[in-house]
């Protein structure tokens, strides 16, 4: 069982959002996928993002990190402007992601995997990792080192380190991805469906690894189906219908709406 903990009830807002878009709008020839959203994720909150299929939360998530292009709107991260910026620029400002499907190279070991998450910030020039410098050797040791504690710190021992990612279970895959993008060392962290697929013991498992992530300083923008999860993990909801924002504020408000209960849970209005 899921339960909300009081560092979820709290306002968590520090100097403002860390995320925010205004006016978001996507275009995909004639269709608007997005309307004009407002979104405003707040420094050190997990803020969840729901919303029934085809509602535009995949591509919300797209937008923000750059992987398609805003219409029209205004997105800052950190403070600096990113609509328009490429997925590795907005990368380098400290988001990352995860996604819907997973992603994981299928010849990597799991270390190789999460180090990949590391190589914006390796510095290493081309000479010193051809001759084996003793600044390159350095770097790739605190790297793997690092990568060995994220696999500690999303509940994957060394244990799996050397096997191929892939064949791992499917929730241990999920975690592998969160250890990847945990090692570009984010400011805010992106979860797209994390828990999709998952029974009940991981759900829980997962939802508390997600609160751990904000011990860490991190945000969290998190879409998620399983609303009982959001209802305990989440310090804002924003909820979107047809590409368009219908509801949001403090989860317990916003699940409560008739009009979220008829969008999204299929009540009456």
């Amino acid at each position: 069982m899921i339960t909300r903990t009081a560092s979820a009830a709290r306002a968590v807002a520090v100097g403002g959002p860390i995320l925010a878009a205004e006016g978001l709008r996507v275009r995909f020839g004639g269709l608007e996928a997005i309307g004009g959203l407002d979104l405003a994720v707040a420094r050190g909150a997990i803020h969840g993002l729901i919303g029934p299929n085809g509602a535009g939360k995949t591509t919300v998530l797209n937008a923000l990190t750059g992987f398609v292009r805003p219409s029209a709107g205004r997105l800052t991260f950190d403070g600096v402007e990113t609509a328009g910026k490429g997925v590795a620029e907005i990368a380098s400002l400290g988001l990352a992601r995860t996604f819907q499907n997973i992603r994981l190279f299928g010849a990597m070991t799991v270390l190789e995997s999460v180090l990949v998450g590391a190589h914006r910030r390796f510095h290493a020039g081309p000479l010193a990792l051809v001759f084996g410098a003793r600044k390159a050797r350095e770097a790739e040791r605190a790297a793997i080192a690092e990568a060995a504690e994220l696999l500690d710190f999303v509940g994957l021992g060394p244990e799996v380190a050397a096997r191929v990612a892939t064949t791992l279970s499917y929730g241990h895959q999920r975690r592998v991805e969160i250890a990847r993008a945990l090692m570009s060392r984010p400011k805010l962290l992106l979860l797209d469906e994390p828990l999709a697929g998952m029974n009940a013991v991981e759900k829980v498992e997962i939802a508390d690894l997600v609160r751990q992530v904000r011990e860490r300083g991190i945000s969290v923008l998190l879409i998620e189906h399983d609303m009982a999860v959001m209802r305990a993990l989440c310090d804002r909801l924003t909820v979107l219908e047809y590409g368009k924002r219908l509801a949001d504020g403090d989860p317990e408000a916003v699940l409560a709406d008739p009009a979220v209960q008829a969008a999204y849970l299929g009540r009456a209005r």
